[in-house]
């Protein structure tokens, strides 16, 4: 992206007409974080507790939770900027309508 797109994106989001939807965006991104950290966590200490008993069992689980908390990493970033794209169409429509003589 070259300099005066970032530029404009800056000033867009930075003087939003929609900084409540922002911030909740925000937050709904670290909660997904959050899940994918504790599931791969969870995976962890779940295939540790197993992998005595059944190697491939612990190894199984440990793959599966590194593999769903992947995507629900990948998940909650996609949505994040999905998200923001849509905040930033409303924020430019809004920008540019204002400046357009009536």
């Amino acid at each position: 992206m070259n300099n005066q797109k970032r530029e404009y994106l800056n000033t867009i989001r930075s003087n939003t007409a929609y900084p409540t939807y922002r911030g909740i965006i925000g937050i709904i991104a670290v909660l997904g974080y959050l899940l994918a950290a504790f599931n791969a966590l969870g995976a962890l200490v779940g295939g540790l507790s197993v992998i005595g008993d059944s190697f491939l069992m612990g190894v199984g689980i440990i793959s599966a939770g590194a593999v769903i908390s992947a995507l629900i990493f990948l998940g909650a970033r996609f949505a994040k900027e999905a998200a923001l794209i849509l905040a930033d169409i409303g924020d430019s429509i809004t920008d540019a309508n204002s400046r357009t003589p009536r």
